[in-house]
């Protein structure tokens, strides 16, 4: 018998496990090789019981060559990129991680379906997190941005026709994604705004879509655009900052009579400095950057994070020349599925000026920004 494991406790979990073990197993019989039995679920705080076990002891038994697989099912699209970019750093191969398709009462009913249950990750045609920004600009302007939206001087939003063809292209590999999430700068600033989600919610009627705000516009949305996300199916994230501390009730308020349905962060009173003018060798850094698991869309190509293509706005401010442009050519005629998915896996050039870094008090910055209000090595 195959011994594999899936991610998670939830029900998706165990209808994954239950499904695996009995009608995919049996096609697998059916067909000469051997069964499977799912022998733990990985979890990522500490096991609640027999059958739960930490990513780390996962990668002991895989080690071990107790176990040869884990199955992330496509439900946890918030954590996948993180799990698998946390199981490469201990050690799991590539190849030995895959993802379940998108899970219901009717999947075990459908011989098809259950036949399709998992994929390699690499050759899965599956994004399970997105983000593109429709303004580089801001009107908060937080100190440490990491977008660097403070130093964009004058206002700068996407270009919508080529928007259109990046995504169209980008459906052309990957036909569905789990959540895109909308930024800036800050997203309603752009006048355009509903034709982007028009659009994303056409090419991927399955994907979760929000927009991520300051909130400071909120109530001063238009009708037109408020109707637009009711019927598109969009939502509201908030960005808590200590300046909408005063509306913030007001404003929830707001999107419950327009039927807006929101989340919102704790508030946010502190910002790591997280840039370096020190190259960082450290690879192993990347594994562990929870902003390598965001994966942008700009200007034709997907990067990592969305560093490669605002970086340029540190570099005019501060005469610098850290890596910009970066990222994978989507119009590149050679370009395949497993091309792309391996490059999103990887640490880019950019990547080497990122630390840790360590929390400072938020504030706003002045219109008079220095070096040292963005890197940790500004002596």
């Amino acid at each position: 018998m195959l011994h594999i494991a899936v991610f998670g406790n939830s029900k998706w979990s165990l209808l994954m496990k239950d499904i695996l073990e009995k009608e995919y197993s049996d096609l697998l019989i059916q067909d000469g090789k051997e069964g499977i039995i799912v022998d733990a679920l990985v979890v990522l705080g500490a096991p609640q019981n027999d059958s739960e076990i930490s990513v780390r002891e996962f990668a002991q038994r895989y080690a071990d060559g107790k176990m040869i697989a884990i199955i992330i099912p496509k439900e946890y699209y918030i954590h996948h990129n993180n799990l698998v970019l946390a199981f490469l750093r201990s050690g799991i191969d590539i190849n030995d991680i895959y993802d379940g398709i998108r899970l219901n009462d009717r999947v075990r009913t459908i011989p098809k379906l259950v036949a399709g249950l998992i994929t390699p990750t690499l050759s899965d045609p599956y994004l399970s997190y997105l983000e593109f920004h429709v303004a580089d600009h801001c009107n908060l302007n937080c100190k440490y941005c990491t977008h660097y939206s403070p130093l964009v001087t004058e206002p700068v939003f996407t270009d919508y026709e080529q928007f259109s063809s990046d995504l169209r292209q980008l459906k052309k590999y990957i036909p569905d994604i789990g959540i895109i999430r909308i930024l800036g700068g800050e997203p309603l600033l752009n006048p355009d705004l509903g034709k982007f989600i028009a659009l994303t919610r056409a090419l991927y009627p399955a994907s979760i879509i929000t927009v991520v705000t300051n909130g400071l516009l909120i109530q001063q949305m238009s009708d037109d655009l408020l109707a637009l996300m009711r019927d598109k199916m969009a939502f509201i994230h908030i960005s808590f900052y200590p300046s909408l501390q005063e509306k913030i009730e007001e404003i929830k308020r707001f999107l419950y009579e327009q039927r807006i349905p929101y989340t919102i962060t704790e508030m946010t009173t502190k910002f790591n400095k997280t840039q370096t003018l020190t190259p960082n060798t450290d690879e192993d850094f990347f594994y562990s950057c929870f902003q390598a698991s965001c994966t942008c869309l700009q200007n034709g190509k997907l990067a990592p994070c969305y560093a490669p293509f605002t970086t340029k706005y540190f570099n005019a401010a501060f005469s610098k020349e850290l890596p910009t442009d970066e990222g994978i050519d989507l119009y590149d005629d050679e370009l395949t599925l497993i091309d792309l998915k391996t490059a999103l896996l990887r640490p880019m050039q950019r990547c080497q000026y990122c630390v840790s870094g360590d929390p400072y008090p938020w504030e706003i910055v002045g219109k008079h920004s220095v070096l040292e209000d963005w890197v940790v090595d500004f002596g």
